[in-house]
């Protein structure tokens, strides 16, 4: 269990990340593990993500009254993506994939800028059936490889021209799924600590509220309002997918150089 003053911080940034997902639809990971793994490192910031995020979900996803319509809808494209999460997770073993996290976060901030731009992107509704198992396969390996459930996912679902509350509840039930196939993979892979389990239960009461919060903000805008502020997260999600990616790659680089590196101190 961490210190007193560290979970008050841990359940203060779970309270901003719920906010977040409430306004937007998405971001719980993106606030939680960006904040938290300053705070305790990667490893542990994951392993508290996987409560809130997975039950938040659920709600996300079930909360509206389109369940039933959208899933029959979409399904071929939420299932795929839960089960192609195995295969990216095992990948994540031998592959070094922080030049495909950098590529998918340019493509998420070229999408973002040409969609203010208004130049927008229509999916027919008869090219659905052919691209949801396609889009779900891609999204499923891409989610296992990066933790990103956004790429391509997200951007696709936007372009089907769904409403405000169907485009958000469609994003709870692929991020539901994403979560449970990224649980499950790690797990059976030994790659999901256990020990911070009571933690992330208590985590999930703050998301809830912060949620809640957003989720009443986000009602109170207007459909131009939220597609604005939803383009933006997209772009600031793509921004934060390319900082980590570049900085992974130059610890990845500095430890090849190994004893060759010689810091300015040393000279």
């Amino acid at each position: 269990m961490p210190e007193p003053a560290t979970l008050v911080i841990i359940l203060a940034v779970f309270l901003l990340a719920g906010f977040v997902k409430g306004v937007v639809g998405m971001g719980l990971p993106l606030v939680s593990v960006g904040l938290l793994t300053a705070i305790i490192g990667l490893q542990p910031a994951i392993a508290l993500l996987v409560i809130p995020a997975l039950l938040t979900n659920i709600w996300q996803g079930l909360s509206g009254p389109d369940t039933v319509r959208l899933f029959r809808r979409f399904w071929p494209l939420f299932l795929p993506t839960m089960f192609f999460t195995w295969p990216g997770t095992m990948a994540l073993k031998h592959l070094d994939v922080s030049y495909l996290s950098a590529l998918l976060g340019v493509l998420l901030i070229i999408y973002t800028l040409l969609s203010l731009m208004r130049i927008t992107f229509n999916v027919p509704p008869n090219w659905e059936r052919p691209l949801n198992p396609v889009i779900g396969a891609v999204s499923g390996v891409l989610a296992g490889l990066t933790g990103a459930f956004s790429v391509p996912g997200v951007v696709y679902l936007q372009s089907t021209r769904l409403s405000r509350e169907e485009l958000v509840q469609a994003m709870g039930m692929i991020f539901t799924l994403a979560a449970i196939g990224m649980s499950v993979s790690l797990s059976g892979q030994n790659l999901l600590p256990a020990q911070l389990g009571l933690v992330s239960a208590i985590a999930v009461i703050p998301a809830v509220i912060g949620m809640t919060i957003g989720t009443r903000i986000r009602m109170k805008t207007s459909e131009q309002s939220f597609r604005r502020i939803f383009l933006i997260a997209l772009g600031v999600l793509g921004a934060y997918i390319v900082v980590t990616s570049t900085y992974s790659m130059s610890r990845s680089e500095q430890a090849a150089a190994g004893p060759m590196l010689v810091s300015p101190a040393a000279i």
